[in-house]
């Protein structure tokens, strides 16, 4: 992986977060729990290694928190239910560059989404680069510390590539969505062979996903294909999340269930296939109003708690993966098989237009509030339908936002964007 020959102005406070590192990684993958401080000089000792990479990985988790919540409002499967400034351009779906809470917020809070995920896709560079200076004799367990770094760092330029229109990174110029999505597979590709050197399975499962992910709206379905087809069924990688503190919460536990500032989308009440209730889009609606006194306040049931993981990468989204590349008889008893686990009729077609139309909608379903339908909505198209028209409660025109754009900060402060 190329090192970076600038930092832009958002990098520069990834660097500032190595330095004071506040995330607790508790229950993450490396089962590291972070100090409160970090001195500069100790991010050069080797000893530090496997500090750096559960950083990476808490920077990583608290920017996914957030995405999933953000993207999930734009995406529409929530609905606005307060008048936080910062959050109205989210809920009206009009995220402008101008906007200080979409662009300079941290993870404190819930309205932060550029500097989180650009400080997560530092970290994770930063770490495999130091560790990348360092030798095995002087860190153990080296080769499966980096392929975890390049792993985090893959999926940060994932959700760039999936919801930002175009981005820059580390002072550089202006890239466009193809050339993210190539940046993450570089760096999926970088974990799969290194976590394979480890003898890390959890990892190389969670690359080989990552990668086919990536691959797919690279035009290289059939790369995609070879590498779902190595993950196996049951494989799954969260997103940790705790009540310790508040970067660590799950965004959507506390928005919708706790606070009532966010409701779940009518598109998403009463899923049904067949006149059966399909569990895995669980909303209730609670016949009360968010804090604002005007929308019907609809709660989901798929996040039980502050605490509540969100899931990241899976054998469920290989098998969609296949699905989609095979199409025809294949991808229907993929289908099926997942109807049969949430305990749904079966599905039946031979027809190729209305099968990919299937998986698209298994897509929603399965992955309901996991930060996965930005993405979907840009590469299969239907964002006005799914998003757009108007807050079905307190009037609001929604804006038309498909893809998050660079933000003022970004612009402003780094010499290679015009």
């Amino acid at each position: 992986m190329k090192k970076p020959h600038r930092l832009s102005s958002v990098g520069r406070f990834a660097a500032a977060a190595l330095i004071g590192v506040t995330v607790t990684a508790c229950d993450s993958l490396l089962d590291v729990t972070l100090p409160g401080q970090t001195p500069a000089e100790a991010l050069d000792n080797p000893a530090s290694s496997a500090l750096l990479v559960s950083s990476a990985q808490g920077d990583f988790e608290c920017a996914f928190s957030n995405y999933a919540l953000l993207s999930g409002i734009v995406a529409g499967e929530i609905m606005g239910a307060q008048s936080s400034l910062s959050m109205i351009p989210y809920q009206r779906r009009n995220v402008r560059p101008i906007d200080t809470g979409f662009g300079e917020d941290g993870c404190g809070g819930p309205s932060g989404l550029y500097t989180p995920l650009a400080v997560a896709r530092f970290t994770a560079d930063d770490a495999f680069q130091r560790l990348e200076a360092f030798s095995d004799a002087e860190v153990p367990n080296r080769a499966r510390l980096m392929a975890r770094a390049a792993l985090y760092g893959g999926f940060a330029y994932t959700i760039f590539g999936e919801s930002f229109c175009s981005a820059a990174f580390d002072g550089g110029a202006e890239v466009q969505t193809s050339q993210i999505f190539e940046l993450a597979r570089d760096r999926f590709t970088t974990a799969i062979q290194l976590a394979t050197q480890a003898g890390d399975d959890e990892t190389l499962n969670a690359a080989l996903v990552g990668r086919a992910r990536v691959l797919l709206p690279l035009g290289q379905p059939a790369a995609a294909l070879a590498d779902a087809e190595e993950v196996p069924e049951d494989f799954e990688l969260v997103v940790t999340r705790s009540s310790a503190e508040q970067g660590r919460r799950n965004d959507i536990y506390v928005q919708n269930n706790q606070s009532r500032a966010q409701s779940i989308d009518v598109k998403f009440w009463d899923q049904e296939w067949m006149t059966v209730s399909d569990p895995r889009v669980p909303v209730t609606n609670t016949g009360e109003k968010g804090i604002d006194g005007l929308t019907d306040l609809a709660v989901q049931g798929k996040y039980d708690s502050e605490g509540a993981s969100i899931r990241l990468a899976s054998g469920v989204e290989a098998l969609l993966v296949i699905a989609e590349v095979e199409g025809g008889s294949r991808a229907v008893d993929i289908i099926n098989d997942l109807h049969d686990a949430a305990g749904i009729p079966g599905f039946t077609s031979t027809d190729p237009a209305e099968i990919l139309d299937h998986i698209i909608e298994e897509r929603r379903r399965e992955f309901f509030l996991e930060g996965r339908r930005m993405g979907d909505l840009r590469r299969f198209g239907g964002f006005s339908e799914a998003a757009g028209g108007v807050h079905p409660f307190n009037g609001d025109q929604y804006g038309g936002t498909q893809c998050f754009p660079i933000p003022d900060i970004e612009r402003n402060l780094n010499p290679n964007l015009s």
